[in-house]
């Protein structure tokens, strides 16, 4: 009996010892991206890598973005618009008849495009409007901790510790930055890790669809229906939705702890070129000269390449790792920290 009541006692000890390990897995992250100019004659993907971002957690967008939360119920929907400052007003809604900016401007004069929404609660979504061009450097208003029962939480970019090697990166020539911030998060096993969204640089949404295409500008089509025969006025139609972004640097980072630290990266870095591509059909219908059963002409065509960097790794906690490929860099360091207070 006394046996048996040592043993309970032994392992109750052992389970309370591994939860509390399990508790004081905090890490700091800090990641420092950059492009570099190379003449890598390298074949890259037709298509953009898979990176689930839908399932990601996103730091930056409430740092860049201007948020939207759109709210709905039976007397009076609402949409509440935040403004540079935090504050909120119900925005003008187009289903109530009154007036609305249908292309809407942030107070720096950037182009806006709106994010995919997110759920905040059973009646509220929240969306984003972001510049044209993402900061390179990016953190919090100020200096920020991760408290206990959290999820991960960015740090302010003075709490960072990459400033000389960012400076030295950034002195060589046909090197560029696009993405430095940090972050304290806690470390899961592989299957309850997830990802942090990762995204920066431009936002091609504008000239290109997600999968690279060159988007065919409306003039041109209008020109198009003229040369056809038919009337060159635009049918009014509603305003289209803005498109998703298509950041220059898009996709994830999946850092987890399975005895030792590991990170999966899954980014696409877009850069504009030329790409032979078959001729519109409706372009080749006006060539009488092509034979129905020759192949389809191609051209050279503006193509917004997809450039992937995907990676796992398997790295120790305060060494500094350096992800090396063709067209861009990864700095990484993931540092120990102390469990977090409440």
């Amino acid at each position: 009996m006394l046996r048996q009541l040592a043993v309970s006692i032994a392992t109750l000890i052992a389970l309370s010892h591994s939860s509390l390990a399990r508790a004081e897995a905090w890490f700091e992250v800090e990641v420092y991206i950059f492009e570099r100019q190379s003449q890598s004659t390298e074949q890259w993907p037709m298509a953009p890598i898979e990176t689930k971002t839908n399932r990601a957690i996103d730091l930056i967008s409430p740092v860049v973005g201007q948020a939207v939360l759109s709210m709905s119920n039976e007397s009076a929907p609402c949409t509440l618009v935040y403004d540079a400052d935090a504050n909120s007003h119900c925005a003008e809604n187009t289903s109530t008849g009154t007036n609305t900016d249908a292309t809407p401007e942030m107070s720096n004069g950037g182009t806006l495009a709106i994010s995919g929404p997110s759920t905040t609660s059973s009646n509220a979504v929240t969306s984003y409007r972001y510049p044209s061009v993402i900061p390179s450097e990016i953190g919090s208003g100020s200096q920020a901790y991760a408290s206990q029962g959290s999820g991960p939480v960015l740090l302010a970019s003075s709490q960072g510790q990459f400033a000389s090697i960012i400076n030295s990166l950034s002195r060589e020539r046909g090197n560029r930055s696009l993405l430095h911030m940090t972050w304290q998060q806690p470390m899961m096993g592989k299957s309850g890790s997830v990802p942090i969204r990762l995204f920066a640089g431009k936002d091609y949404s504008a000239s290109y669809h997600f999968d690279g295409r060159q988007i065919v500008q409306q003039a041109m089509a209008s020109a198009m229906q003229g040369a056809n025969g038919t009337t060159g006025m635009m049918t009014e139609t509603s305003a289209p939705l803005l498109p998703s972004p298509v950041w220059q640097l898009d996709g994830t980072l999946n850092i987890y702890l399975s005895h030792y630290l590991y990170i999966e990266t899954a980014l696409n870095l877009r850069k504009e070129g030329r790409k032979l591509m078959p001729v519109a059909a409706d372009e080749a219908s006006m060539n009488t000269a092509t034979s129905t059963a020759a192949a389809p002409a191609k051209v050279m065509t503006p193509y917004l390449m997809s450039i992937p960097l995907e990676q796992n790794r398997r790295v120790k906690s305060d060494e500094i790792h350096y992800l090396d490929h063709p067209e861009m860099g990864m700095v990484i360091q993931i540092r120990k920290m102390a469990q977090p207070n409440a």
